[in-house]
C-alpha cells in the first residue's frame, strides 16, 4: 500500500470510530443546556427594599472628564433609610463620577441635589 491508500483508510476508519461513539453517547448529554434563575415575583410577594449603608454609594453622577458635565446618573440597587437622602459625598476622579451617599438632609442641602438622586 502506498501512503496515499494508507491515509484514505486512516481516514475511514477514524470517521467510523467517531460514527460509532457518536451512537453510543445519548443525545441528551450531546446538547449543552444552562438556563438561568429567574425570580418570580408578584406585587403581593414584593421583597423590602435593600438599604443602604452609610458607607455604600447609593448612585453615582457619571460626568466628562474635562468638562465635569454630569452625563447621566447611575442608582445603586439599594435605597436610603427614612430620614436620609442621597447626597454628594465626593468626587472619584477614577471613574469620573460624582459619589452620592446617604446622608441626613442638612440646611444647606440644595433641592436640585437630593432631586438628582
Amino acid at each position: 500500500m502506498d501512503r496515499m491508500q494508507r491515509f484514505a483508510v486512516a481516514v475511514a476508519v477514524a470517521c467510523c470510530v467517531l460514527l460509532a461513539l457518536s451512537a453510543l453517547t445519548p443525545a441528551h448529554a450531546a446538547a449543552v443546556h444552562s438556563k438561568r434563575a429567574v425570580a418570580n415575583s408578584s406585587p403581593s410577594s414584593e421583597a423590602p427594599p435593600k438599604i443602604c449603608h452609610s458607607s455604600t454609594p447609593c448612585g453615582w453622577a457619571v460626568y466628562v472628564p474635562f468638562t465635569r458635565r454630569v452625563d447621566y446618573f447611575m442608582k445603586n440597587t439599594c435605597d436610603c433609610p427614612k430620614g436620609k437622602m442621597c447626597l454628594r459625598t465626593d468626587d472619584d476622579l477614577s471613574v469620573s463620577a460624582y459619589v452620592y451617599r446617604c446622608r441626613a438632609p442638612t440646611h444647606t442641602t440644595s433641592t436640585t441635589e437630593a432631586d438628582q438622586a
